[in-house]
């Protein structure tokens, strides 16, 4: 059986390392022939040989290469990520619809692995959902709340609970694939004694839904949610600033994408915001760098404590053993914290703007409780990894 993964996957640091981590799995699991369709070789295990590159209008036309590779193969993965939504926009619905169409009219079965879904809000997008439903043949939720939905507007896939691909295994065994001059920048950020903590916030578009995804009225999502993303970095700035008075504690501001390829998602001119308030403070370090994932993956699992507004700069972090704060904007954060038992990690992101000081207390905890959270948190991971990959197998051997 070979397998195919085309979803189109840009910068996304998060998404990026789940990808990884399945195909890992995948290939531990006997896995030989998968094709893999990514914007840079680098971005994908190196013991993936098939890389494609995406072809235009976000794969719909693939190139040569990429038509042949789904005509070689039998099997479509699509996951690692959030599509079956409406919060946003109709147009993210309607092109999976069209795509999922064409993959079925090559012939192919279309997998949906460790996948979120929801919200679904307005009778349009349930009853497209409905129709990319009957195009998939199995459908594995990360979260309960995803897996209920799903059920709910459909009987066809073949529906099973998992966790989020980056509970997969993988992630942690690339130190060798650091190069020199990472490892050396590496080492910079982080001072023998010093506490380090990973903070990130994101352009809150959910501030002002439209039937026009962001993408193609950039300036109109930006004008609408300007005043409330004031508000955000107004308590950003305060979490930060309470970080160094209270703890002296090095705080790296990180972006979840790779900089200067999305623009209008890189979370790096929210985070310079920030460091404006900080010019003078070295403890605060805008970390813009371009590096490759091993490399984020390592400088992810030096941190003491990450506090993040992207829910997969959370995950990362757990993964690795780090304790980590999701500022929680949708129920997708809190729905996955709780299916790994660590729901209090989950702060919603209205209260947080609203009261900053709500970190205080769990930011004292987890500083004060290091180790033993650590620890419940590798027993949370452990589970977890676990029960993807026994589901994973069991999957492929139907």
């Amino acid at each position: 059986m070979k397998f195919v993964l085309p979803r189109v996957i840009k910068a996304n640091r998060g998404d990026l390392a789940s990808r990884w981590a399945l195909l890992n799995s995948l290939s531990k699991t006997g896995v030989n022939e998968c094709f893999v369709f990514s914007q840079f070789k680098e971005e994908i295990p190196h013991h993936i040989v098939d890389f494609i590159p995406y072809g235009p209008l976000r794969n719909i036309f693939p190139t040569l290469k990429g038509w042949k590779a789904l005509l070689k193969s039998d099997v479509l993965i699509w996951g690692v990520g959030l599509d079956i939504q409406d919060d946003s926009s109709l147009m993210k619905l309607i092109y999976l619809w069209a795509i999922f169409r064409l993959y079925r009219l090559l012939g192919l079965e279309i997998w949906n692995l460790f996948q979120g879904a929801g919200p679904i809000i307005s009778p349009q997008g349930r009853f497209l959902t409905r129709q990319i439903l009957k195009q998939i043949t199995v459908f594995v939720a990360r979260d309960p709340q995803s897996l209920d939905l799903i059920r709910s507007l459909s009987t066809k896939p073949k529906t099973y609970l998992g966790r989020d691909a980056i509970f997969l295994s993988g992630i942690e065994n690339n130190p060798d694939k650091i190069n020199k001059v990472e490892k050396k920048w590496l080492d910079t950020l982080y001072i023998n004694g010093l506490l380090t903590v990973g903070f990130n916030i994101r352009q809150w578009f959910h501030f002002s839904s439209s039937i026009l995804p962001y993408q193609f009225s950039k300036k109109q999502y930006l004008s609408r949610s300007e005043s409330k993303m004031e508000e955000l970095l107004d308590a950003a700035r305060q979490t930060v600033r309470f970080l160094r008075t209270k703890y002296n504690i090095r705080v790296l501001l990180l972006s979840a994408y790779q900089p200067d390829i999305v623009p209008w998602e890189d979370d790096t001119p929210w985070l310079q915001s920030i460091k404006n308030n900080f010019k003078d403070d070295d403890n605060v370090i805008l970390v813009d760098q371009a590096i490759s994932l091993p490399a984020y993956y390592q400088l992810m699992s030096r941190l003491d404590l990450v506090i993040g507004m992207r829910l997969h700069t959370t995950l990362i972090a757990l993964r690795l053993g780090v304790p980590s704060i999701n500022l929680s904007y949708t129920l997708k954060g809190e729905a996955i914290l709780n299916h790994l038992e660590l729901s209090e990690y989950a702060v919603n992101l209205e209260k947080f703007i609203a009261t900053p000081d709500i970190l205080k207390s769990k930011i004292a905890f987890l500083l004060e409780n290091s180790l033993s959270e650590r620890k419940r948190i590798e027993k949370a991971v452990e589970n977890a990894i676990e029960e993807n990959e026994a589901l994973l197998k069991k999957i492929l051997t139907k």
